[in-house]
């Protein structure tokens, strides 16, 4: 069934890369099946990648971008992600920790707290960006991690640009991201699953729009009555924080649950046949359906338990 659902996916941008079905041929060449050719205009072209632009220059890039997106699958990202992890270290002291400061003799510093940005040097110093204070390298013997009891799972999700792909689990103090500017997911309030969605600086310089780039973030900011992906979430939506609304754990498994039930729902939506309704279909009774069946298919298959290692949903 997730095979089948797929490869509907992938026809219906397939079709929307065309315009609409009555498009009598696409940008690949490849006939449609609509009766006759027609030009598709700006704004029919907009409408297809779901894009605030109707500037011919801006949607061509939008088309390249969104070709290159129809063969992507968020398990498949997040296996690539635990495969490059597999050679990082882990642990209280790795990139990505939240940590108290104390012992030092810059009294000013001693109770802060901060989140390692840079790995042990062979000084036996990390870099730590300190709340109010700037980066700073500190001796790992200054540094106590955060109790659990005191952070929760929160997932980061990288974009195309980053040196990582997919997302990654991450334990953040709920009153460090509260703090920052977020926007919730429409479509995770319909399921039942309020998530905030928080911008967060990117691992690396990036250069160019389609470095800041990701799919996963136009699912979660979709409109769930039309499909549409606000134009600043659209362009260039950039490296993210997923978390949730009540402070809850939500792991990058959590948010490729999420994420692939929000891509099996886009066929729907290009059923004229059987018109798509939101209020009946985007509800937390059909994504705990959804949830069932996938954790079903996982334990039935010890190629795909892999997926789900912690859900917290």
């Amino acid at each position: 069934a997730p095979n089948r659902r797929r490869s509907s996916t992938r026809r219906f941008r397939a079709r929307a890369m065309a315009g609409n079905e009555s498009v009598g041929q696409s940008a690949a060449g490849v006939e449609g099946p609509g009766p006759e050719p027609r030009i598709v205009n700006s704004a029919d072209l907009a409408e297809a990648l779901r894009s605030g632009s109707v500037n011919l220059g801006e949607l061509q890039r939008d088309a390249v971008r969104f070709a290159s997106r129809l063969v992507t699958d968020p398990r498949e990202q997040l296996a690539k992600e635990r495969l490059f992890r597999r050679g990082e270290v882990e642990g209280p002291h790795a990139v990505g920790a939240w940590v108290r400061l104390g012992g030092l003799q810059t009294a000013a510093l001693n109770g802060r707290t901060g989140v390692i940005v840079a790995p042990l040097s062979a000084a036996g110093r990390v870099g730590v960006a300190i709340t109010g204070a700037g980066d700073k390298a500190i001796k790992t013997c200054n540094l106590s991690p955060f109790p659990e009891a005191e952070t929760m799972k929160v997932a980061r999700l990288f974009c195309r640009g980053e040196k990582r792909s997919g997302a990654r689990t991450w334990r953040w103090p709920l009153q460090y991201i509260a703090d920052r500017p977020y926007q919730v997911s429409p479509i995770s309030q319909r399921i039942g699953l309020p998530l905030h969605v928080t911008r967060w600086e990117p691992d690396r310089s990036l250069q160019t729009a389609e470095d800041l780039d990701s799919v996963w973030v136009g699912h979660l900011m979709m409109d769930p009555k039309t499909a549409r992906i606000p134009y600043d979430w659209h362009r260039m939506p950039g490296p993210v924080i997923v978390w949730r609304a009540d402070g809850g754990d939500f792991s990058a498994d959590d948010l490729c649950l999420v994420v692939c039930y929000i891509d099996q729902l886009l066929p729907r939506y290009d059923d004229t046949a059987s018109p798509f309704d939101a209020d009946k279909e985007v509800t937390p009774d059909a994504f705990q359906r959804y949830k069932a069946e996938e954790l079903q298919a996982a334990s039935d298959d010890s190629e795909r338990d892999k997926w789900w290692e912690d859900i917290n949903i």
